[in-house]
């Protein structure tokens, strides 16, 4: 996980149920989920599908690991709690955008 960057409000967020990275976010959050996630979407925040810190330090690795980036997240800034599966969704997708400008 690298320096910092701004976390969008899940609203600027589409939840396009066909887009690849919503889709694999809630594909890997799954392992981590604690409560049952029929009702999860991008408004959805982790706290309220009981994702604590290390579960989310977890499902970053994977993430890295899946789409080949660095996600830039400082806790300091937004706590893990409050962040939604759109504010990982936009985090995955300007790491997405960095990776595509350095190629």
């Amino acid at each position: 996980m690298a320096a910092t960057a701004a976390i969008l409000p899940a609203a600027q967020i589409g939840s396009d149920a066909g887009d690849e990275v919503v889709t694999s976010v809630f594909e890997i959050a799954k392992k981590y989920l604690k409560t049952a996630d029929a009702d999860w979407n991008t408004e959805t925040r982790l706290e309220e599908a009981q994702i604590d810190s290390l579960d989310f330090v977890e499902l970053v690795f994977e993430i890295e690991d899946k789409f080949g980036i660095e996600l830039n997240f400082n806790a300091n800034e937004q706590p893990v709690g409050e962040m939604t599966f759109g504010n990982v969704v936009a985090l995955i997708r300007s790491a997405l955008a960095r990776k595509a400008r350095t190629a």
